[in-house]
């Protein structure tokens, strides 16, 4: 996501403050466990008419006071008074992502068709460090549809040279190729 998304504008915000406070990386964990206690159905709830800001802004303090930072506590609240507290999520995935990013972490997830071995994640992991830097965490994960090759995604790119895609690209072709309309004639 960019800086200037909604996320990436409040993401942005966060990490300057905790930068400010020196508490990066209370912050940044803070985020995760957040991503991990937040739930749709919590933030549905909260997020409720019927509940009010102030109610909801109390259960955040009280629910999350002593066990988030002050700045993520503060956001969440934030986030209520201004009516975006669905954003939360995102905001916290693209706090951490941004953080990652600034130290040289770069999160790639790998998708094969068959379960990688450990020779082959480090091969791939090595080669990615070439292309990408030398700060890159492979995650590996399984999907049988896609026949062959593999997916990488790592921030907002997406790398396919699965089969299905292939495929699915000969398939196009074959079905938008312009016919003649001597095709049967001899």
């Amino acid at each position: 996501m960019a800086a200037g998304t909604v996320a990436g504008v409040y993401a942005q915000a966060l990490l300057a403050l905790a930068d400010e406070r020196g508490s990066t990386m209370q912050v940044i964990e803070d985020c995760r466990e957040a991503l991990d206690g937040l739930s749709v159905g919590l933030l549905a709830q909260l997020d409720d008419p019927r509940l009010g800001k102030t109610n909801a802004k109390d259960a955040v303090r009280k629910s999350f006071s002593g066990k988030l930072s002050k700045e993520v506590v503060d956001l969440l609240q934030l986030l209520i008074d201004r009516n975006r507290l669905s954003d939360a999520p995102a905001i916290f995935r693209e706090a951490i992502r941004m953080a990652e990013a600034k130290v040289g972490l770069v999160r790639v997830q790998a998708v094969t068709a068959h379960p990688i071995t450990a020779s082959e994640l480090t091969l791939l992991t090595e080669r990615l460090k070439k292309v990408v830097g030398p700060g890159v965490m492979v995650t590996a994960s399984t999907d049988p549809t896609l026949i062959a090759g593999l997916t990488l995604r790592f921030d907002d790119t997406m790398i396919d040279v699965s089969a299905r895609r292939l495929l699915a690209e000969m398939k196009d072709a074959i079905l938008t190729a312009p016919v003649g309309a001597n095709l049967w004639s001899e």
